[in-house]
């Protein structure tokens, strides 16, 4: 009789899902799961920190829109735990598996024990220990199934050390082997809901459109666009959902965060708001009036039921994947007459066109440089198919604000969750899922220090990278806002770090850039470099749009 062991199964049954790269760290309770995938055709890229390790995956998966897995030891568990925190906010199908101790010894002591499924329930969509060997193929499928449906994000499986080892009967296998699942991704959303969306948002005359993370997992680009071309309505775009139609399309108002486009602040006229994936959260004021009228009617379509009518009465709510969902609003909108919202349009267009042309004038070529200067410069080198990473206070505030979009998949940002450090992994990541793009990482230098080493792994694996280190030798928006509300910085001050001569000495290119003159000069270098390249930029200490809010914000309730 036939005999596989559990990381074989593992193996087949992460390879049954389409996967084909891994991610993660080294460590004991690994040890024969990472023996048994050198021999197959997977891609391991290892990690100096499992956190790093996770921020790849979860950048890898959002760019490809599939799973991301990512594989730890029982300590590195506890350091990934972090990562999916933010992943969770991200929305991230990141499958994080860890070894443990064997299954015989838990509970009475054994080495580097600690409750890893309780740890990662709370930070998880879901979180389980494989209770026996030849269940791996029936957990690995529950796995996926869960990250990724409905609002997708991060699970967690744990698999005993004794239980990769194990023999298993492959008759016993057969039970639990996945051939004819597939995780389901086609949930349809109510035709009648649809149908009365149709007929609100044509009636409307000042809509929004606002797509956020769960319409980039499913959405098709052209569909959006169809939908958007057929109604006629300003859309706005952020996180996973970034240029689901292009910033250059004429129905395109940019980035839909409001303190970094003025254009987003037009939805306190707006009279129907269709919100595509996108909560109602911190960032639109919780659907409180400001910034949207008392009167203002939402259509939300969302994968989550929890999602619909949270924070604000919705006059139409949806559930069902956004893919879905937006072709059936675009074939009830095709079958109407829509009007060209002439004034709306143009007012807001006018307004993110004023926006641009001001940002563009803050970068005066004057030393020491604003970080606009930085952008301007950046913008030459950066293509519609680089993928761009921001990470950071202040310093990116500005380069995000600025750098225009028109594919989609070819940006990511800190997450809902505000977790800095994530830029550089997240970087890795989009360079592992798209090896033949020019991959772009703009950092601040506080961020910069979280995940630093993992310019060593860069290098490791041939990852041409490019980062543009914004040093202002500040936590940036901290200090900012430290100054503004308190009038001193408390624990917000760096040193003028030379983080060029870090990256040398990990085996990366580095160049240190202190006039704004030698600033395109050194760009043509990292760019023309074969190889991850790090310019670390001094530049001014500059308040940005959301420094400025978070400061208003505060003194105005104590007004």
């Amino acid at each position: 009789m036939t005999k596989t062991t559990g990381s074989d199964l593992l193996v087949r049954a992460l390879r049954a899902e389409g996967v084909d790269t891994v991610f993660g760290v080294a460590g004991d309770h690994i040890l024969h799961m990472l023996d048994t995938m050198f021999d197959e055709p997977l891609r391991m890229i290892d990690f100096r920190h499992e956190s790093g390790a996770v921020h790849a995956a979860d950048s890898y998966s959002r760019i490809l829109k599939r799973g991301g897995v990512m594989l730890s030891t029982t300590p590195g568990h506890a350091n990934a735990i972090p990562g999916l925190a933010n992943a969770q906010h991200s929305e991230a199908p990141v499958i994080n598996i860890a070894g443990s101790a064997d299954s015989s010894n838990i509970g009475r002591g054994a080495m580097q024990e600690f409750d890893q499924v309780g740890l990662a329930a709370a930070v998880t969509k879901g979180a389980w220990e494989v209770p026996r060997p030849a269940r791996i193929p029936e957990y690995v499928a529950l796995a996926f199934r869960t990250a990724l449906s409905g609002r997708q994000g991060p699970v967690h499986l744990t698999i005993p050390h004794d239980f990769q080892e194990a023999e298993v009967d492959d008759t016993e296998v057969a039970r639990y082997a996945p051939n004819e699942y597939g995780t389901p991704l086609t949930v349809m959303g109510d035709p009648a809901q649809v149908e009365r969306a149709i007929e609100i948002l044509n009636s409307a005359q000042r809509p929004v459109i606002f797509a956020g993370s769960s319409a980039g997992a499913t959405a098709e680009p052209s569909e959006v666009r169809r939908l958007v071309e057929t109604m006629r309505i300003p859309f706005v775009s952020e996180d996973s959902a970034r240029a689901l139609i292009p910033d250059s399309h004429e129905y395109s108002m940019g980035f839909g965060y409001q303190p970094l486009n003025p254009a987003v602040q037009h939805v306190r006229d707006a009279d129907v708001v269709l919100m595509l994936g996108k909560k109602l959260d911190y960032t639109l004021g919780f659907g409180g009036s400001p910034p949207f009228a008392a009167d203002t009617k939402f259509i939300v379509v969302d994968p989550s039921p929890a999602q619909i009518a949270r924070a604000r009465t919705a006059a139409v709510g949806i559930v069902g994947d956004l893919g879905h969902v937006i072709s059936q609003l675009a074939d009830a909108a095709e079958k109407r007459s829509w009007s060209e919202r002439t004034e709306w349009v143009a007012a807001m267009r006018s307004t993110h066109e004023k926006w641009h042309a001001d940002l563009d004038a803050l970068g005066k070529a004057e030393d020491p440089m604003h970080p606009m200067d930085v952008a301007k410069a950046l913008r030459k080198f950066v293509d519609d198919d680089t993928h761009v990473t921001f990470d950071g206070g202040d310093y990116c505030h500005f380069l995000r604000a600025s750098i225009k979009r028109d594919q989609p998949y070819r940006f990511h940002n800190v997450s809902s969750f505000g977790m800095i450090g994530v830029g550089l992994p997240y970087a890795v990541g989009a360079q592992v899922a798209l090896p033949g793009n020019k991959v772009v990482l703009a950092n601040g230098d506080g961020s910069l220090g979280f995940n630093g080493m993992e310019i060593d792994t860069m290098v490791r694996h041939n990852l041409p990278v490019k980062m543009f280190v914004g040093n202002n030798s500040i936590w940036g928006i901290d200090w900012q806002i430290q100054k503004g509300i308190y009038g001193r910085p408390v624990w917000t001050d760096l040193l003028p770090t030379r983080y060029d001569v870090m990256a040398q000495g990990l085996g990366a290119y580095g160049e240190h850039v202190t006039k704004v003159e030698d600033l395109d000069g050194a760009m043509s270098r990292a760019f023309a470099h074969d190889g991850p390249a790090l310019l670390n930029i001094e530049i001014a200490q500059i308040i940005s749009p959301v420094a400025e809010a978070a400061i208003n914000r505060k003194m105005g309730s104590h007004g």
